[in-house]
């Protein structure tokens, strides 16, 4: 039986960040998943983000089995937040929630993913969907809806709600 929460964070909510401090979290970064990065091991998978690469023919179905397996095993498994995946979990009936950043923030977050070393294309293809992503998931079957203000991280927003963070020792 599955014990961890699902949580489909939007691009620069703080997904990797929770993933490396906490025990009891983990970040399910999908580039991993989707793409072969044979020969790419040594440049930072920020820097990957919109780049040419070969799709994994394995790809959603190496994804899906890989957060089914995660929640067995943490309290929080954090995903990526796109619309197919909430229909895979829809279709499957898995419950998710979703983090997104404040809908007037775009700034916000393009100035993380400058931060963050993302390349002009992957910002740009961002933009291109940060207002229909976000309307998407309001329409969605979503437990709980976290938006994230300027000045609030996805870990203060979970502990403000009283998700265990567990850190690491």
């Amino acid at each position: 039986m599955a014990k961890g929460i699902i949580i489909a964070g939007f691009a620069t909510c703080g997904k990797s960040i929770l993933g490396k401090k906490y025990r009891n979290v983990i970040d399910l970064e999908s580039s991993n998943f989707k793409y072969i990065n044979t020969n790419l091991e040594n440049v930072p998978v920020e820097a990957r983000k919109g780049t040419k690469r070969e799709v994994n023919s394995e790809w959603p179905k190496n994804y899906y089995k890989a957060i089914r397996m995660a929640i067995k095993e943490y309290d929080v498994v954090l995903v990526q937040l796109k619309p197919e995946h909430f229909d895979y979990f829809d279709k499957n009936n898995i419950k998710y929630s979703i983090a997104y950043p404040n809908i007037n923030n775009w700034e916000d977050v393009k100035r993380k993913c400058i931060n963050r070393g993302n390349n002009e294309s992957f910002i740009s293809g961002l933009g291109n969907v940060f207002v229909p992503f976000y309307e998407d998931c309001l329409q969605r079957n979503y437990e709980n809806l976290y938006i994230i203000n300027e000045n609030e991280t996805l870990e203060s927003v979970l502990l403000e709600n009283n998700i265990e963070l567990k850190e690491v020792k």
